[in-house]
């Protein structure tokens, strides 16, 4: 199992090259959309966690089971989560008209168990993944522990 801790300020104008950052780490073992849940989850931080244009700090916990999944763990210290309950993947999609509301939905189709709690060690959406055999690259299965902070 290898563990990998990612940090950012929370900011449209950080958060992408971060979630490209991070999905740029697993690509050498990984053939997943991992980049896409990770950018919706994130995405979620900037426009939800802390006030409009305010920065606040963001942090990714990623851990790595190869050949069998992983556990993502995006964390915010902003206002919490109360007012948006995770959907049931099952649901149908968001009305055309909305203008968000799809982010948490997307991650609950491509995950496998979603969880959200809130504490005195932030709020934390937890992500879990199972991941076939057949989407792992058996090429590079030597990935060591590491951290990655952008500020």
């Amino acid at each position: 199992m290898h563990s990998y801790e990612f940090s950012t300020t929370a900011l449209r104008e950080t958060y992408r090259p971060f979630v490209r950052g991070i999905a740029g780490t697993m690509a050498p073992v990984l053939v997943h959309p991992l980049e896409l849940v990770t950018a919706e989850a994130c995405a979620n931080v900037v426009r939800h966690a802390y006030p409009a244009g305010q920065p606040g700090p963001l942090r990714v916990r990623l851990t790595v089971n190869p050949r069998v999944g992983m556990m993502l763990a995006v964390t915010d210290w902003g206002r919490g989560c109360a007012a948006c309950p995770l959907p049931p993947p099952e649901t149908p999609g968001a009305a055309p008209e909305a203008t968000s509301g799809r982010g948490l939905r997307i991650i609950a189709c491509l995950c496998d168990a979603v969880t959200g709690e809130t504490g005195p060690d932030g709020n934390t959406l937890h992500l879990q993944l199972a991941i076939p055999e057949e989407q792992w690259r058996t090429s590079s299965l030597t990935i060591t522990e590491t951290s990655l902070s952008r500020r």
